[in-house]
């Protein structure tokens, strides 16, 4: 069958494409969703709040450093 030629003919003549599905990522019924334990509560809730530190200082010194090296350059042009 011609590909460029069935895009033009409505109903399209060949059925192959009914015979496919898509895979389910529906994110809460999938078997990791389901089978996950709730352990380390309190370990996660440190975890995430040493990452968020971790960011805003890096955050702070690439911000100042940004500061400074533009009035640097515009005291040295």
């Amino acid at each position: 069958m011609n590909p460029r030629m069935t895009l033009k003919i409505y109903p399209r003549p060949d059925t192959f494409y009914r015979g496919k599905s898509s895979l389910n990522f529906d994110a809460i019924r999938s078997k990791i969703m389901l089978d996950r334990s709730s352990q380390g509560g309190i370990y996660l809730w440190v975890a995430h709040v040493l990452c968020g530190c971790l960011v805003a200082v890096l955050t702070f010194l690439l911000i100042s450093s940004e500061d400074r090296l533009t009035i640097f350059r515009a005291k040295l042009v």
